[in-house]
């Protein structure tokens, strides 16, 4: 059962902003806070309900790129067509969250602010350059979200602020993203090890260059090492693994009782690969809404299992 809490289902966003800063947990879908609360392992004695507040709702699709609010769910970017087509990693991320069940309900703001590495649609975000829209008394700030986290599940957010929206910009023609979740079976599980890459591709050189490694640390993290292998240069198979391998040096990754931090470092390499290939190619697709086949490249763990298609 769950423990007593008082519930507030505050009126407009500033006096959630006030029960914030007095010490009530926030809550959009709630698929982690009250899973938490039911386990003991969150403690929470004032709930404050966000889903009625104006300012966290909504989404488009604008020149300029795409305006989330907070409580957009993994669903609804799931199945929205502009989404998979001009971001098609965050696509990949929001359709591998939990269940169906789950998508329906959680929120992106609320993956966003678990602040667990291991959060399907951050990577996504983080390669696309997305902003944090934060809320406050005081007005709007509007923070990089690779700036966003500041420790292992601290933000730059004060307390009486709140995330309201998530904007991420419009990515050219020529860009390509993708997004690989490495799991032990592929059933609601977490992440062992997901990355993300965006690349924007001329005439066969790689002009601008995103990877994002967020499990392999205590906060999400892009690769600027491998980034700046990638970075204008000719793309070529040499030229990924080289990317790959820098961003094998790079992460950070702990041991758990799912992994040690060898095999996910081996895997940082090996899925590096894998999500490169593919958002290459994407890039050069007309049709970026189209899933690719997969396949394993020389060494990737798992050589020999043969191909398998994209979710």
């Amino acid at each position: 059962m769950l423990p007593r809490f008082e519930y507030y289902a505050p009126a407009d966003i500033l006096e959630a902003c006030r029960l914030k800063a007095a010490g009530a947990k926030p809550v959009a879908g709630g698929t982690d806070v009250y899973v938490n609360m039911h386990g003991g392992k969150e403690k929470a004695a004032e709930v404050l309900d966000l889903k009625g507040l104006k300012e966290l709702q909504g989404q488009r699709l604008t020149p300029e790129g795409l305006d989330l609010g907070a409580l957009t769910t993994h669903r609804h970017i799931e199945e929205w067509e502009a989404v998979r087509g001009r971001y098609y990693a965050l696509y990949q991320g929001c359709s591998q969250v939990g269940s169906v069940q789950i998508r329906y309900r959680g929120t992106l703001g609320g993956n966003i602010m678990n602040g667990a590495p291991s959060a399907d649609s951050v990577g996504p975000l983080l390669v696309h350059g997305a902003e944090a829209v934060v809320l406050g008394p005081a007005g709007e700030r509007r923070i990089p979200l690779e700036k966003f986290y500041v420790g292992f599940k601290k933000f730059d957010l004060l307390p009486e602020e709140l995330l309201a929206r998530i904007f991420v910009p419009l990515p050219p023609d020529n860009a390509g993203s993708a997004y690989y979740k490495y799991t032990r079976r592929n059933a609601m599980d977490l992440a062992l090890m997901g990355v993300s890459a965006y690349v924007e591709v001329g005439e066969g050189v790689l002009e601008t260059v995103g990877v994002a490694l967020p499990p392999a640390g205590p906060t999400p993290v892009r690769s600027h090492a491998a980034e700046a292998v990638l970075e204008g240069n000719p793309v070529s198979d040499d030229l990924i693994v080289r990317a790959a391998e820098a961003a094998a040096a790079e992460g950070k990754p702990r041991s758990s009782w799912r992994s040690s931090a060898e095999f996910r470092t081996r895997l940082i390499h090996d899925v590096t690969i894998q999500v490169l290939h593919e958002a290459v190619r994407r890039a050069e697709m007309e049709r970026k809404a189209e899933a690719i086949l997969r396949k394993l490249y020389p060494g990737q763990i798992g050589k020999g299992g043969g191909d398998d298609e994209n979710s």
